[in-house]
């Protein structure tokens, strides 16, 4: 793994997100381009207590980011989601998102009792799978930690 800095997003560095929102895009999925879009338009900018945006950057090249929301489909204000974690393709296997996922769940565990996600890619579902997340079939949810600070 070569060495990286973490970076919490904000509006002076979001448009560096733009490189992985354009991989992502050409392999069809949205929800990079969608972080952009709704922290320009200030619909989620990752600013409720408890959420942050991170990005891992190598040199000056973001790599890889990820998030940690309030849950925004439960009422419930001590659920936190994993939100819109990526890699770019040729840093992928290399251990970059379990470190994003390290830094969102060490985060959670400041402010949420439980932690939800939702994925339909099996490499992401395994992984999530082996830092504890539970499958489970919850609405807007398949994958759960609960109890974070046990």
């Amino acid at each position: 793994m070569t060495d990286y800095q973490i970076i919490e997003i904000s509006d002076s560095n979001i448009d560096n997100l733009q490189p992985l929102a354009d991989e992502a895009l050409a392999d069809g999925d949205k929800f990079i381009q969608k972080t952009i879009d709704e922290w320009k338009g200030g619909a989620n900018t990752f600013s409720k207590n408890g959420e942050k945006f991170w990005a891992l950057v190598i040199g000056d090249e973001y790599i890889a980011c990820g998030g940690l929301n309030q849950d925004p489909y439960t009422e419930d204000k001590t659920v936190g989601r994993v939100r819109h974690v990526y890699v770019l393709k040729k840093y992928r296997g290399q251990g970059y998102s379990k470190v994003i996922l390290n830094l969102i769940m060490e985060q959670a565990k400041k402010y949420f009792h439980s932690l939800r996600l939702s994925t339909y890619n099996p490499v992401a579902a395994s992984l999530y799978q082996s830092l504890g997340f539970e499958k489970v079939d919850e609405y807007k949810a398949n994958y759960i930690i609960r109890n974070l600070n046990n």
